[in-house]
């Protein structure tokens, strides 16, 4: 698509020429109409060309960051022509006998979300980056009072310690999710509009930055806005890099205490016991909070060992194969999911950081 809104200059131009009570010279009027053609020309070389063409949403967005942000538009042009539609490439999925896609399971599903990041080689590689950037994770919990081992249980669910950074370009997948009708769209506009003032300030190209499936970066896996906003040059050499461990292991820790992560609490979660091989009737997950006199008097739920935390608890279940295992999640847990609201993201990074931390200092 070409943008023709120059053409209603043009031709309001000529009309007023026309409608002069004086008769232009041939040389003046022949002069405008060169002006207006070059003008023209020039204007319908830019356009949204490829996946993208004659998306208007697009059109609008790139004038709106013209406006407001001062980019250049033919340049914007250029990038968003080589952005590629996602929604064109099929999305892999368990089908079910009815036919539909199949993501979410019951018994066994904690077993088999835990073995996708806690295992052998995962522990190995944290036990490694840790030993490699201990000063930089001291230096974190000095400043910002974070524990290492959830800032390395971050890095290993987000990254495996850098191995995925994410496949895809960040700008595919920005472009496709705000511009083809995603049910989170005005989300994603945002997103897009938060990337291109990054890759910009950072001098970095936006047509090759790769990420994940919702366009985060770097070793943290850092959405643009979240970059914008706790993304800290650590390592002080006056850029900040999400693919250096150094900002990203500070950024980490700042985007905890920004969250609310308080320092004087050690304890994150804790193994409960219950009577009974299912817990059904209680509402379970991150956002749920608990008096911890209540459960244990009317449920019959108390912690495995001594809880130092006097304050609201989550109740946490685990479904395992054969029994569901229930955990006690503190404020510091409750900060973790802030990072991704999923109650098996925060128990995952605590217990992966919890397994690297007890071998690096048992082995």
């Amino acid at each position: 698509m070409k943008i023709k809104k120059i053409h209603t200059f043009a031709l309001s131009l000529l009309m007023l020429t026309a409608c002069s009570s004086k008769k232009p010279e041939k040389k003046i009027e022949s002069e405008i109409l060169t002006n207006i053609v070059s003008t023209v020309n020039t204007h319908d070389d830019l356009g949204v060309e490829g996946d993208f063409a004659e998306n208007y949403k697009l059109i609008n967005f790139i004038e709106r960051m013209r406006d407001e942000h001062n980019f250049d538009e033919a340049e914007l042009y250029k990038l968003f022509s080589g952005a590629k539609d996602l929604n064109q490439v099929p999305i892999v999925c368990k089908v079910n006998k009815k036919g539909q896609c199949v993501t979410n399971y019951n018994q066994g599903q904690w077993d088999r979300y835990k073995g996708m990041f806690i295992y052998e080689r995962n522990i190995q590689r944290g036990i490694k980056f840790w030993e490699e950037h201990e000063n930089t994770l001291n230096r974190a919990y000095h400043e910002y009072g974070v524990l290492p081992e959830y800032i390395v249980g971050i890095l290993g669910v987000e990254t495996a310690y850098g191995v995925n950074f994410g496949k895809k370009k960040v700008i595919d997948v920005l472009t496709t999710k705000s511009m083809l009708n995603d049910r989170r769209e005005d989300f994603y506009t945002k997103q897009l509009e938060k990337f291109l003032i990054m890759a910009r300030d950072s001098n970095l190209d936006p047509s090759n930055l790769m990420g994940s499936d919702s366009g985060a970066m770097g070793y943290g896996q850092f959405i643009p806005s979240s970059y914008l906003d706790f993304a800290v040059d650590f390592n002080q050499d006056g850029v900040t890099d999400l693919w250096n461990p150094e900002d990203a292991i500070g950024s980490i820790a700042n985007y905890f205490y920004q969250n609310g992560w308080k320092s004087s609490l050690r304890e994150v979660a804790i193994r409960a016991q219950y009577k009974g091989s299912r817990c059904r009737k209680l509402t379970t997950g991150y956002k749920t909070k608990y008096s911890q006199h209540k459960l244990r008097k009317e449920h019959g739920i108390i912690p495995h060992q001594p809880l130092h935390y006097q304050g609201a608890v989550s109740l946490i279940k685990l479904p395992k194969y054969s029994y569901d295992e229930l955990w006690l999640g503190t404020h510091n847990f409750r900060v973790i999911t802030t990072y991704n609201h999923d109650t098996f993201y925060g128990m995952v990074v605590h217990q992966l950081g919890e397994e690297i931390k007890y071998r690096r200092y048992n082995n």
